[in-house]
């Protein structure tokens, strides 16, 4: 009961925050599971894709209200990660976890380096409430190979993707930051069952967990979306690379 309650708060703590940035909240929850639970790389993976699908189902339909996703490159995106999706939940079955910590600690340090300099200016020059429907918003083979890397990285370490998408859409895309956060989810919601799906044919998924990841997946997902509306962009994305930084410093202290 103890276990399922811990599990319950960090799912609603990482959905919380990733419906507020986009990203998922896997980035979050997977270096709980790794080194507070003791989950392998390919459990936590899976496990944590339980709560990214239930957090980007709520969280997605909350934006979708609020007209702020790119229905067209949230779709591209999501047939070009299909392929990536299943390649990258066998790839989890298979890396070590030294591997598998180092690599995340690294994407996750890289990516939060990249807001910190670059990555505000980027945003400053938006206009943040023109349309999202009257934006071409990035090119479509570029979707289109987006959607598989995120399918890739989604499966692999059960991260949803958003930790590929956010970065691409700030420089690859004319989407204001609100609509990046928004588009951001809807794409994971379509992406992530595919990983889910060959990692429960892999065994990948403890299923006593399913609940309360579900029931903090469902619960966190609309707050996060509706706490982004009162921050601004800039702030967004501190916040962002604050946590990112923290997580890769979780991981890399576990292999000390």
């Amino acid at each position: 009961m103890r276990f399922a309650l811990e599990l319950f708060a960090a799912a609603f703590v990482a959905s919380v925050f990733g419906s507020m940035v986009g990203l998922g909240g896997g980035f979050i929850l997977v270096p709980i599971l790794r080194i507070f639970l003791g989950f392998a790389p390919a459990y936590a993976a899976g496990t944590s894709l339980v709560l990214i699908v239930a957090n980007s189902a709520s969280g997605a339909f909350t934006y979708l209200l609020q007209r702020r996703v790119h229905l067209k490159i949230g779709l591209l995106i999501a047939a070009g990660g299909l392929p990536g999706g299943v390649l990258g939940a066998i790839a989890s079955f298979h890396i070590s976890p030294r591997l598998f910590d180092a690599i995340l600690a690294a994407l996750l340090v890289a990516v939060a380096v990249d807001m910190i300099w670059n990555a505000q200016r980027r945003v400053a020059g938006r206009v943040e409430r023109e349309r999202v429907t009257s934006i071409k918003g990035m090119s479509y083979r570029g979707a289109l190979a987006l959607g598989f890397v995120v399918g890739l990285f989604s499966s692999l370490f059960g991260l949803g993707g958003g930790i590929v998408l956010v970065p691409t859409f700030l420089y690859f895309s004319e989407l204001p930051a609100h609509a990046i956060s928004a588009t951001s989810h809807f794409a994971i919601l379509l992406t992530s069952p595919v990983g889910l799906v060959v990692h429960a044919l892999q065994r990948d998924i403890v299923a006593r967990d399913v609940v309360p990841l579900v029931a903090g997946g469902l619960l966190g997902g609309p707050i996060g979306a509706r706490l982004s509306l009162r921050l601004r962009s800039p702030q967004l994305l501190v916040v962002v690379a604050i946590a990112l930084v923290v997580a890769a410093a979780t991981l890399v202290w576990r292999q000390l």
